[in-house]
């Protein structure tokens, strides 16, 4: 089974309150591009899980646009993606998920799943791909880690 995190694309400095905070016009053609070049190479998510802030719901939708089959689900638990939040989503039953989050949950979540001794940090657009055993894993391993993309490609 294929786990996919990710961290939303680059947002507006703080606003009214930080869950009013939406992509930068640099950070939409960011996730578009490493949306485009994703799926160009055969990324398909089972299942598009996000935050319910705003920007983590735009970035989404940058996969959305390519992938128009697959469903796009808001979880409240990605927010502050900790180790239970594998566990709802193996409740669920959603394979090969694609769970685009927060700093710093969502890069501490990525660390425990590498085990790395240093944390993966995670830049706005940051992109990781597991490979697990079942959600929660008992046994995971990094296979693809993106850190600042696209200028990567």
């Amino acid at each position: 089974m294929q786990l996919f995190l990710m961290r939303h694309s680059i947002a507006e400095a703080q606003v009214t309150t930080d869950s009013d905070r939406q992509l930068t016009p640099e950070g939409v053609t960011k996730v578009d591009a490493l949306a485009e070049i994703l799926v160009q190479g055969g990324f398909s998510p089972g299942v598009i899980v996000h935050s319910p802030l705003i920007r983590s719901l735009q970035t989404a939708m940058a996969f959305s646009r390519l992938l128009p089959e697959i469903p796009i689900v808001e979880l409240a638990e990605v927010t502050y993606a900790k180790w239970s939040l594998l566990q709802v989503l193996g409740s669920c039953g959603w394979k090969d998920p694609l769970v685009i989050g927060h700093n710093p949950s969502i890069s501490i979540l990525a660390s425990k799943l590498a085990d790395e001794d240093k944390p993966l940090l995670f830049h706005t657009c940051s992109f990781a791909h597991f490979e697990v055993d079942a959600l929660p894993p008992q046994k995971s391993s990094l296979v693809r880690w993106f850190q600042n993309p696209p200028s990567q490609f």
